[in-house]
């Protein structure tokens, strides 16, 4: 049971607050010290998380996740997925390109009865930030 629930907090981390910006789900499903890797960087703490993925949203008011493999055993979920979206605003100091971009990458969650604990993000971050 508990995997399952783990693997609805990854596919809602995807649906709601990535598609849809909803940072009030967010909130449900972040542990308070969540930690995000990725290869921009590191970000301790949803609070920082939120902010990133709000700017984030911002830049790429259209952007899709599409998650195209969930996979998930006890308190690990992986997930593969694809975006795409165009840079309409300002992102890690470059300004919009108006271009879309289309990538694919990989999510690792470490989750912990539904609550997003752990993430570790894959994906070439040339193909976003050029």
């Amino acid at each position: 049971m508990t995997s399952n629930l783990n693997k609805e907090a990854a596919r809602t981390y995807f649906a709601k607050v990535l598609n849809q910006g909803d940072m009030d789900i967010a909130d449900r499903i972040f542990a308070p010290g969540l930690l995000f890797h990725y290869p921009l960087g590191q970000l301790d703490g949803a609070d920082a998380v939120k902010a990133y993925l709000e700017t984030f949203r911002i830049a790429f008011p259209d952007a899709t996740f599409e998650v195209s493999s969930l996979i998930g055993e006890e308190r690990h979920v992986s997930a593969r997925w694809s975006l795409s979206g165009s840079q309409t605003g300002n992102f890690k100091g470059k300004p919009p390109t108006g271009k879309r971009v289309s990538l694919s990458g990989i999510t690792w969650f470490e989750v912990n009865d539904g609550r997003i604990q752990e993430m570790w993000v894959a994906f070439d971050p040339t193909l976003l930030v050029g």
